[in-house]
């Protein structure tokens, strides 16, 4: 809920070039490179971090909007319109003077596709083609949906491929709050640097996939290895690694590896796992790589 306008003058460029009339649409700013292919999605978090010198940011990080629906359009809200109808009137409002000469919707700058189909075949290609060019997955929507701000709800579904996981030691975790106060959660990873699994690096948190009852199993089997405390932070003997889920692998000064894991999800408590036979920090670079 910030205001990231200075952050991104190639929207207000965008909008001030391409919308001759009042309109609200919903889309994202994708990171590209030379070529013009999308870059993962932390690059354009280095836009936030500059707080100065947006001039020097737009020359390290590429940016364009892209965008996949409308909600209003000259005077006309289009929120209970359905999706098909929304996306037509996206088209309209993005295509330019030369809309003439435009062969197709993929021709107009700054359109984001949409596909209308029920065959999980062409479903498979053009998922595919999606991956091949860089994007993360591709979302699959009912046609007659209507637009419902701040969630997607069963209307709309995101395809990406399978989760891939890592097994990481526990080395660190914070009390809960309300409700959650006498759980331990919000759970501090790290993968070994060596065999023994003595020597660990940071590598991310993860708090989601764990519901209130898996919450108290895991603060149980935790518990005893508490080492210290300070406040609600938690430091924890590397004795239980956890199975985890993650979208990729992406360079972080946050954490002491060097790496962190994007959208970490808990999968499980590897029972058959001491942090020797954990992930190292050299598996982790290949992934990265």
């Amino acid at each position: 809920m910030e205001d990231v306008t200075d952050a991104l003058p190639e929207v207000v460029e965008f909008a001030e070039q391409r919308l001759d009339r009042p309109a609200i649409l919903d889309g994202e700013v994708v990171a590209v490179d030379e070529s013009g292919s999308p870059l993962p999605f932390q690059e354009v978090l280095k836009r936030f971090r500059r707080k100065h010198d947006v001039a020097k940011a737009r020359e390290d990080v590429t940016v364009e909007p892209v965008f996949f629906d409308c909600l209003h359009a000259d005077g006309t809200d289009l929120l209970e319109s359905p999706l098909t109808d929304r996306h037509d009137r996206l088209v309209e409002l993005l295509a330019d003077e030369e809309a003439s000469a435009v062969e197709s919707p993929g021709e107009i700058r700054g359109l984001s596709l949409l596909w209308r189909t029920d065959d999980p075949e062409e479903i498979e290609a053009i998922d595919a083609d999606a991956l091949e060019a860089g994007h993360e997955g591709i979302m699959l929507k009912d046609p007659n949906s209507t637009y419902s701000p701040g969630r997607r709800g069963k209307h709309w579904r995101k395809r990406k491929p399978d989760v891939e996981t890592l097994d990481c030691v526990v080395t660190g975790a914070e009390w809960g709050e309300g409700r959650r106060a006498t759980f331990l959660g919000t759970f501090e990873l790290s993968v070994r640097t060596d065999d023994s699994g003595e020597s660990l690096e940071t590598v991310g948190k993860v708090a989601t996939g764990i519901t209130d009852e898996t919450l108290a199993d895991l603060t149980d089997l935790l518990e005893p290895h508490i080492a210290a405390e300070e406040g609600q932070e938690v430091e924890l003997a590397s004795e239980v690694v956890f199975e985890v889920g993650y979208e990729e692998v992406q360079s972080s000064p946050t954490y002491s590896s060097g790496y962190a894991l994007r959208f970490p999800r808990f999968q499980g408590v590897r029972h058959d796992k001491d942090p020797a036979d954990a992930d190292s920090l050299e598996r982790l670079e290949r992934l990265q790589a």
